[in-house]
């Protein structure tokens, strides 16, 4: 399944690389229930399968799961959370200016405290997970997106059905108790031209939101419910969010910013400088190496559609 897991898989880290993922409810509650003991089997399996665990941990390892249910279970909450708060998360320490080093205080977990929608932000995401009908989508604007918008939660029930019930066709058994091989070449089927059906309003198949979500819940911030301990963001060289410390620091005592000695930002990486003090930067893995390829032919895309776009 190397086409469907490592290109998407790649192009997800650039995007993890630029921003957390914008919406969806705060882990600060108890878990939410949506699947069934059968779909949420075959959604683990799904999910492991899109990231699977190697000499890091799985999609399933990382939360991704817990993400998508929360996703799809946002309005079983009054109000809803839809965004994380702020502005600290508490991974990281105030500087202390006294010093231009990190001090001992840490704030509390604003991502923890949800924000509360807009009623258009709230119409749009009711729209996003119960679809525009049950939401109350004026008929006019479902009219100019070319019809009724489906929800995710009907697309993820039935999505989930339609993978197990292909299971069942080809060899009689069901998608979890298939091995790794044959989930693999049974999801580079479904994800062919004659596979799974598009949504013709979304214009995405089931495993195109599935894939989508399951990179999101395993690469945003922990309190959305995934990237279980930010161990998503170590698999792929991301710290995380930084502030409130930063990265140069202020020092009162002699009056000038210092970087922080293991995270420079006009010098070489530590790791990176010969004995002699030359340049020795570390060679991709074969992972790292697949990732560039894809940045770079992403921004000949961007490029093809923008001209000068990426200059």
């Amino acid at each position: 399944m190397e086409e469907l897991e490592l290109t998407r898989r790649a192009f997800l880290t650039t995007v993890a690389a630029s921003a957390a993922v914008a919406a969806l409810p705060p882990a600060c509650q108890p878990r939410r229930t949506f699947f069934t003991a059968p779909e949420l089997a075959t959604l683990t399996a799904l999910c492991d399968r899109i990231i699977p665990p190697d000499t890091d941990p799985g999609a399933a390892a990382l939360g991704a799961t817990i993400y998508i249910e929360r996703l799809l279970t946002l309005f079983d909450v009054d109000p809803p959370e839809v965004f994380a708060g702020g502005p600290y998360s508490g991974r990281q320490p105030y500087p202390d200016p006294r010093t231009g080093e990190p001090s001992h205080v840490f704030p509390r977990n604003g991502f923890l405290i949800g924000i509360e929608p807009s009623p258009a932000q709230e119409l749009f995401w009711r729209a996003e997970i119960l679809g525009s009908v049950a939401a109350g989508l004026p008929p006019h604007l479902d009219a100019q997106r070319g019809g009724p918008r489906r929800g995710l939660r009907d697309l993820y029930r039935e999505g989930l059905a339609a993978v197990d019930a292909a299971a069942l066709a080809a060899g009689g058994r069901h998608f979890v108790e298939l091995t790794p091989a044959e989930q693999d070449e049974l999801l580079l089927r479904l994800d062919g031209p004659n596979g799974l059906p598009g949504d013709p309003v979304r214009g995405q198949t089931f495993l195109d939101l599935a894939i989508a979500h399951t990179l999101e819940g395993c690469f945003s911030a922990p309190e959305y419910g995934g990237n279980r301990d930010g161990r998503g963001w170590r698999m792929v060289g991301i710290e995380g969010d930084s502030q409130p410390l930063g990265y140069s620091l202020f020092s009162l005592r002699d009056d000038a910013y210092h970087e922080r000695p293991a995270h420079p930002m006009s010098t070489p990486n530590p790791d990176e400088v010969a004995a002699d003090g030359s340049l020795a930067p570390k060679p991709l893995t074969p992972d790292g190496d697949l990732l560039q390829q894809q940045i770079s032919r992403f921004a000949g895309f961007l490029e093809s559609l923008v001209p000068g776009g990426c200059a």
